[in-house]
Order: structure tokens, then C-alpha cells, then sequence
């Protein structure tokens, strides 16, 4: 085998490598590779009720949870990218990858509405209204958001 011949042997070895090893960089949404974004987003669904529970008692201001929620739309956000950057090549693959990003978008839904009505004035007694009465809704909606996220985590094996 000639010097030349040698070079292009180990160059070829040298690029099936590194074909191998880009591959997979671009993984399927297995259990292991949601689990980060999943409970990104379980994080920020907790944070964000415990945002709009804390203005319902008025422990905090209606800017403050309205930041918080803000910030963790955009760590939902985050989370779905790293979703949607995930390859599927299986049928069940892209179910799953399906199903997490429908459930991620309930849970944006609840977030942007419960960030809303943090951000809104809220009555005081001389308007008849109470901030817990206009934020009681977005509290169940995040919850029940919260809840499909769990169910959706406990049945890829995530907890």
C-alpha cells in the first residue's frame, strides 16, 4: 500500500467518524433527551401559578408577576425549541415529539393569559373587585395545564 493510499485510508476512517459522531448530535425525542425541556417547563408552569397565587394574597406587586411570568414564557419557549430541534424519524417518535409540543402550547396559552392578567390594573374596593376574583380563572387554567404537562411526563417515564 502506497503512502498516498494510506493517507486516504485514514482520511476516510477520519470522516466516517466524524459523520458518526454529527449524527448523532441530531437525536430522536427519547425519554432522556425530553426530560430537560419537560421539566423546563414544568418549572416555569410551577413558577408562574406561584407568581399569579402570591398576587391573589397580594404579597407581590402586579410588575413583579408579571415579570416573573413573562420570563418563564420565554424559558417555555426554550424548552419547545429544543423540542422542535429534535429529529423524528419513527412514527411514535413524532407522536411524542407531537404530543410535548401540543402540551407545551397549552401551557403558553395559560402562561400568556395568566402574564395578561398580572399585567392588567386590577379593581379595588371602590370598583367592587378584588385582584383574586379577575385572577382565580388563570389560576385553574394553569393549573389544569400543569396537570396535562405531569400526565404527559409520567407517561413517557419522566418525573
Amino acid at each position: 500500500m502506497s503512502s498516498f493510499q494510506r493517507h486516504m485510508a485514514v482520511m476516510l476512517l477520519a470522516l466516517a467518524t466524524l459523520v458518526g459522531a454529527l449524527s448523532s448530535c441530531s437525536q430522536g425525542p427519547s425519554d432522556k433527551s425530553l426530560e430537560g425541556p419537560l421539566k423546563d417547563a414544568a418549572s416555569a408552569v410551577r413558577t408562574t401559578i406561584m407568581a399569579v397565587d402570591l398576587r391573589m394574597k397580594e404579597h407581590t406587586t402586579a410588575a413583579a408577576g408579571s415579570t416573573a411570568a413573562d420570563d418563564m414564557l420565554k424559558q417555555l419557549d426554550s424548552a419547545a425549541n429544543n423540542v422542535k430541534s429534535l429529529s423524528a424519524p419513527t412514527q411514535d417518535e413524532q407522536k411524542l415529539r407531537d404530543d410535548v409540543l401540543a402540551t407545551f402550547t397549552t401551557v403558553s396559552r395559560a402562561m400568556i393569559h395568566a402574564r395578561d392578567a398580572l399585567a392588567a390594573p386590577q379593581g379595588g374596593p371602590e370598583a367592587g373587585q378584588t385582584g383574586s376574583s379577575n385572577l382565580a380563572p388563570v389560576l385553574d387554567e394553569l393549573h389544569d395545564a400543569s396537570n396535562q404537562l405531569d400526565a404527559l411526563m409520567t407517561k413517557a417515564g419522566i418525573q
